[in-house]
């Protein structure tokens, strides 16, 4: 694919294409592996809602609701229809997804605009260690794969899904055969960062939770085991 081609720019059939590729590797009895679309996208907002935004370590001490703003920047994620998502083969029930948007060097984020503390202090402190990560400049390119969030519905936990289908999502985006391909990813669970690391991603910056602050607030306290959010 030629350089000046926006990742923006996928087609669905391009996608589809990549994506039947990945999926036939897949052999994991009891269970479908899809794209989320408009068609199924209510089981990962539902997966994100009463999982997701309750477990991962960040939201879990905001106390994260889920507002109109939350859904909107989940939407949001799954617009490109990039997002993968393992359902148990006879009833659907959510098992683990892995969000993937597409972001460029010179997105910028409204933060004063987000209506709820919780979130507005989620995205700020994403912000500030984009700055110093330095992801585009580091690399040296204007555009990325961004693994948005990756999750696993309890129930189905410690049984390697978390892996299996951050590992699918890396076979998936390298079969768009772009080279190089760029992966951008966030990792502030202890379980995620061993998945990220195992897979060789790059550590550009590591922020600990405790030492944030903003306006004399803390507000990532009570993370437990997670002490820090480490940028890939």
């Amino acid at each position: 694919m030629a350089e000046s081609l926006s990742l923006k720019d996928l087609s669905e059939d391009q996608i589809q294409k990549a994506f039947d590729k990945s999926s036939s590797k897949f052999k994991e009895p009891g269970v479908k592996f899809v794209l989320i679309t408009k068609a199924n996208e209510d089981i990962a907002l539902r997966m994100a809602r009463e999982y997701f935004i309750t477990q991962e370590p960040m939201n879990k001490c905001l106390g994260m609701k889920w507002t109109e703003d939350v859904e909107e920047y989940w939407k949001k994620g799954m617009k490109t229809g990039l997002s993968l998502m393992f359902l148990h083969d006879e009833d659907d029930d959510p098992i683990a997804f892995q969000i993937i948007e597409i972001v460029r060097f010179d997105d910028r984020c409204d933060i004063e605009g987000i209506q709820y503390q919780g979130h507005k202090d989620l995205v700020r402190c994403l912000a500030d260690c984009d700055r110093n990560a330095d992801f585009f400049g580091h690399f040296q390119t204007k555009e990325a794969f961004h693994f948005l969030s990756l999750g696993v519905t309890p129930k189905y936990g410690q049984r390697g899904y978390g892996t299996k289908i951050f590992n699918f999502a890396i076979d998936f985006v390298r079969n768009f055969e772009i080279d190089p391909v760029y992966i951008k990813v966030e990792g502030s669970s202890n379980f995620s960062k061993k998945i990220f690391e195992r897979a060789g991603m790059e550590i550009l910056h590591e922020k600990y939770f405790e030492d944030w602050e903003f306006e004399g607030r803390k507000p990532f306290q009570n993370t437990g085991i997670h002490k820090s959010l480490k940028l890939y």
